[in-house]
């Protein structure tokens, strides 16, 4: 009784929700981000539609940037076992769609409809889907549940589930219950696969199959990377990656109490959220640094490298730890969770990390514990570990090698997951075969 209030209530705020979004976005005069709300209503343009039309397809979901770049090792192994299938790809965030496209792997990229009936089941129509896949947390109540009744096999790949989704675990049950039922989760860690069964999930379909992450090989470096490594030469580039706000001015902080007597040094500045580069741009002029754009670096003279970088440009993140000699990871200093810290410890670089990092705690743990990476709580520890690494090129170098061991010991994901969709795959044809 109590799940099927839940289930009710939830579709009835979706939908209600779906409504308002149909009405805003056309709105006259109505702001970006609300004529944005239409690209989440399950509706496709004409292209889109034709290569969708009733064609074989298997669908990736993942959330955003970092998550999608971790799918994409297994993602090209699904489209050489669906070579035949129109691969689709859905994100949350336009810089993800953009992603998305860029993709080879991707045939069709979209925004993840509005998790409402009347929209949902408006895309699954256009589909003749074989498989759908999801990354890490994105459950999808509705979504979920209409892909069951299709009978379209459905798989959580490199599951997680935070502890802040556990805080809420007594209200998500009645409504993750359902949804999970006929969901194969392929979970990171143990833990991660005892908090999956506690919302819900059915003990027979939940494996531990690891992180993608750890299997993300990196591309070849575009040329902007490697014109931004020409142009540093010897200079030592510090990388903050995936910042937040409140979290920049303690990096800057730190960034200004360890340039003092050490003129050699340059930092790469990566906001998390593309809008608020302007601010950040803002920050960084107020504090006296010399700034140019990642997306400038061409129109720089030779030699003349800034104090700040500001990395505006998504998807070389990855390839800029390789060029810093440390890394720190945003979303720790302040309260959101951390972001990936395997990206900076495959490029064999030390990692600093704030308190929070619940999103990635045990890999953060396993990089503490194995001297490959440190914690720090403010601008003034911070920059006391910077200040430490800097003096002591032997550690940070020892840090390093130490951070890309720790990630290759945790590679072989892609294959644990591989083994697990073959066999639910061969059992779903099995089945239907015998009708």
């Amino acid at each position: 009784m109590i799940e099927r209030l839940a289930v009710g209530a939830y579709r009835g705020g979706m939908a209600a929700a779906a409504a308002a979004a149909g009405l805003a976005s056309r709105l006259p005069g109505a702001p970006a981000r609300w004529q944005a709300l239409g690209a989440r209503l399950g509706r496709l343009g004409d292209h889109e539609r034709a290569l969708a039309s009733g064609a074989p397809a298997v669908w990736l979901h993942a959330a955003s940037v970092g998550e999608l770049n971790a799918a994409r090792p297994l993602l090209r192994r699904l489209r050489e076992r669906f070579a035949e299938r129109l691969c689709v790809v859905s994100t949350l965030t336009r810089t993800g769609l953009e992603l998305a496209r860029q993709s080879p792997e991707a045939q069709l990229a979209l925004l993840l409809p509005l998790d409402a009936p009347g929209t949902v089941r408006r895309l699954l129509a256009l589909f003749q889907l074989e498989a759908f896949f999801f990354t890490e947390t994105e459950i999808w109540p509705t979504l979920l549940a209409e892909l069951a009744a299709r009978g379209v096999p459905t798989f959580m790949v490199s599951g997680r589930v935070g502890p802040g989704t556990m805080r809420h675990a007594r209200w998500l049950r009645p409504l993750y219950r359902q949804a999970l039922t006929c969901v194969d989760c392929c979970m990171q860690s143990e833990e991660d696969a005892r908090r999956i069964l506690a919302l819900g999930a059915d003990p027979r379909r939940v494996q531990v199959a690891g992180s993608l992450k750890f299997d993300a090989a990196a591309a070849e470096p575009p040329p902007d990377v490697l014109r931004l490594a020409a142009a540093l030469g010897t200079r030592r580039m510090i990388v903050a990656g995936s910042t937040h706000a409140g979290e920049d001015e303690m990096v800057l902080e730190a960034f200004r109490r360890v340039l003092a007597g050490r003129a050699d040094l340059t930092l790469l500045l990566a906001p998390r959220h593309p809008e608020r580069l302007a601010a950040v741009a803002d920050l960084v002029r107020a504090g006296g640094f010399s700034l140019a754009r990642y997306s400038e670096l061409a129109t720089l003279e030779e030699g003349r490298v800034p104090a700040v970088i500001l990395l505006d440009v998504v998807g070389p993140l990855a390839h800029c730890y390789a060029l810093g000699v440390i890394a720190f990871v945003g979303g720790s200093l302040v309260p959101v969770g951390g972001h990936n810290v395997i990206e900076p410890a495959r490029a064999g670089r030390p990692v600093l990390v704030g308190p929070h990092t619940e999103h990635a705690a045990d890999t953060v743990e396993r990089l503490v514990a194995g001297g490959a990476a440190l914690r720090v709580g403010s601008a003034e520890s911070l920059a006391w570990a910077l200040a430490g690494l800097l003096d002591e090129p032997v550690r940070m170098a020892d840090m390093g090698r130490r951070a890309r061991a720790l990630v290759e010991g945790g590679q072989g994901a892609v294959e644990r997951h591989l083994k697990i969709i073959a066999a639910r795959l061969s059992m779903t044809r099995f089945a239907r075969a015998a009708g």
